[in-house]
């Protein structure tokens, strides 16, 4: 009973205290943090959150000094997504038609009229949706087994007509953007969704019908498989197709957009490969800038794009100081140009190109040093490995067996590729271990190269003196021979 009344009196003068210390005491309980922000819009595309908040691009919540040094990965273990932000889209509902059986009074009637119409009669029959059965009526409504024309076009039918620009999207969307639509044809089904959040789908949203759509895109009404090299998304057809708009100087006006893009491009190493060579692994505007999510990559996100292909130069450059956010440090683009990237060479190290390191690091800063013992590693295990591909060529020229020194040059090779792709993290030891394998590849084939050409040398000589013994032997008997039918008596 003490301890419980112990207890009691305890509380009771514990509480008297607390009222009697003042709000603004120290001792006070402290204010009650403010919650932490939600991201207020989708993550699809903007995982890269310092490339926005670090600055305040287009209006986002600066990084406030208390979290400087955080990096992209520490963001969304505070910070997470509003509920808003991941509404799902609600797909658009199908046109309401009368689905034509037996057969297409649509066809037959356009196929009657004049104008532009007997055009796109043929243009639908060459395409994928006339393959799959998808007829006039699944895109424009109406009844397609009607005759008389009121009736084809009746709204009780679902009759749309032409449909609007800005409803283009939304109309595709109706059955591309359909999983149970889709799935038997191996489609994605977020193109939709990629689309509204692209320039182009932004611009349209706004009211702007210059832009590009579906429609405009993918071939109008002969719409065709992306792997048909007819199709104008064939990849070797698309910076062609991009270009049809993007180099027109009058409707890039408004944008304020250049206009010589593809002229860059297919001067590029890029563009050669893609448009001359036919590389199709080569990168052509949709790899950079995406198909149906198009936008123009900022200045933060080239190596994420880049990377996306340059894989393991990525992951060199960012254990690099460039790889920084710091306003200022060098990107992709910096050093290898934009849409007229060239051919990466030694001689950018030491340059007085406008993108030679020399451009950021004059030969009087501290970095010089660096840059040229990177260039002078590189350069040197460059030689080395010419000179041995050289030998080994004139033992093949010589009718010699080269394959195994062919398969350890082909590792010297490899080595040095990843040696020049190891120079972006700036570390002079990265760099040099792959170069030492090359090297020690490299003269492994000469010593191979020469001493094959010292054998065979060597064996010429010993054939060319067999070849005079065997000559002198020859002639030997032919003198004896001689004497001997000399010494024989006449014939009676």
């Amino acid at each position: 009973m003490n301890n419980l009344f112990k207890v009691i009196f305890g509380l009771t003068v514990l509480a008297l205290l607390l009222l009697l210390i003042p709000r603004d005491s120290a001792l006070a309980f402290p204010p009650a943090q403010e919650e932490t922000p939600l991201i207020p819009h989708t993550l699809q595309g903007r995982t890269n959150c310092l490339s926005c908040h670090a600055a305040g691009v287009s209006g986002a919540a600066k990084v406030p000094p208390s979290h400087a040094g955080r990096t992209n990965d520490t963001c969304r273990t505070c910070h997470k997504t509003s509920p808003t932000s991941e509404i799902p889209l609600v797909i658009p509902t199908p046109v309401a038609r009368v689905q034509a059986t037996t057969r297409d009074t649509c066809v037959e009637c356009h196929t009657r009229e004049a104008g532009k119409s007997p055009e796109i009669v043929p243009e639908w029959k060459s395409s994928i949706h006339s393959e799959r059965n998808v007829a006039c009526a699944d895109c424009h409504g109406g009844n397609a087994t009607a005759d008389k024309k009121e009736d084809a076009h009746s709204v009780k039918a679902g009759y749309v007509g032409k449909p609007k620009t800005v409803d283009v999207p939304a109309l595709c969307a109706s059955c591309h953007a359909r999983v149970e639509s889709m799935r038997q044809y191996d489609l994605p089904t977020d193109q939709w969704a990629k689309y509204l959040t692209s320039t182009h789908g932004e611009k349209l949203a706004q009211g702007d019908t210059n832009v590009a759509t579906c429609f405009v895109c993918h071939d109008r009404h002969g719409t065709k498989k992306a792997q048909d090299p007819s199709s104008q998304v064939y990849a070797l057809n698309v910076p062609g197709l991009c270009a049809s708009c993007h180099s027109n100087v009058e409707l890039m006006k408004p944008y304020k957009i250049p206009t010589n893009q593809y002229q860059l491009y297919a001067q590029s190493v890029h563009g050669i490969a893609l448009l001359q060579k036919q590389n199709m692994r080569a990168p052509s505007c949709a790899v950079c800038h995406g198909t149906h999510g198009a936008a123009p990559p900022g200045f933060e996100e080239v190596a994420n794009v880049c990377g996306s292909c340059h894989t393991a130069t990525q992951d060199y450059y960012l254990k690099s100081k460039h790889a920084s956010d710091k306003a200022g440090t060098p990107k992709c683009v910096t050093c290898h140009g934009r849409y007229d990237v060239g051919v990466p060479s030694e001689a950018m190290f030491t340059g007085a190109g406008e993108r030679d390191c020399t451009t950021c690091h004059a030969n009087t800063t501290p970095p010089a040093k660096a840059i040229q013992d990177l260039s002078d590693q590189l350069t040197a295990s460059d030689k080395m490995l010419h000179d041995a591909e050289a030998a080994l060529k004139r033992a093949a020229d010589s009718a010699l067996i080269v394959a195994p020194e062919e398969l350890t040059l082909r590792e010297a090779r490899t080595n040095l590729i990843t040696a020049r792709a190891a120079q972006h993290t700036l570390n002079l030891t990265t760099v040099k271990q792959r170069t030492d394998k090359a090297n020690a590849a490299a003269k492994k084939v000469l010593a191979a190269a020469d001493k094959a050409m010292n054998d065979n040398i060597l064996r010429r000589q010993f054939m060319a003196v067999g070849l005079a013994v065997l000559a002198l032997a020859v002639t030997s008997l032919w003198i004896v021979r001689r004497e001997l039918y000399r010494q024989l008596p006449p014939k009676e």
